[in-house]
C-alpha cells in the first residue's frame, strides 16, 4: 500500500486502473480526481481519490482489488457517491 500515495496517484488522472472483485470480475474506472484534505493533518497520509466507470458498469460499497503498474495491488474500500462516479478515501496514520 505504500505506493498508492497522493503522489503516485495524482500522476494517474485520466488514466485507467482496474478493479476485481471477490468474484474475479474486472473493470477499468478511470482515475477522475485526486484531493487533499481542506485541513490537513500532519500526523496522517491522507487523500481522497475520485473514479469514473462506463455508464454500464455499477460497483456497490465494498472492498476490492485495485491494480496498476505504478502501485502493484492493493486492497481498498470504495463507494459510488453516482451511478458511475465512485470515491476512495485514505487516512493512514504516518
Amino acid at each position: 500500500m505504500e505506493k498508492f500515495n497522493f503522489e503516485t496517484l495524482v500522476n494517474l488522472v485520466e488514466q485507467s486502473i482496474q478493479l476485481k472483485d471477490g468474484s474475479n470480475n474486472v473493470v477499468e474506472l478511470k482515475v477522475e480526481k485526486v484531493s487533499l484534505p481542506k485541513v490537513p493533518d500532519p500526523d496522517y497520509d491522507a487523500f481522497s481519490v475520485d473514479l469514473i466507470s462506463d455508464k454500464a458498469v455499477h460497483c456497490p460499497s465494498g472492498s476490492y482489488l485495485f491494480s496498476h503498474e505504478t502501485f502493484g495491488e492493493v486492497q481498498l474500500f470504495m463507494s459510488p457517491y453516482a451511478a458511475d462516479k465512485y470515491q476512495i478515501v485514505v487516512a493512514r496514520k504516518k
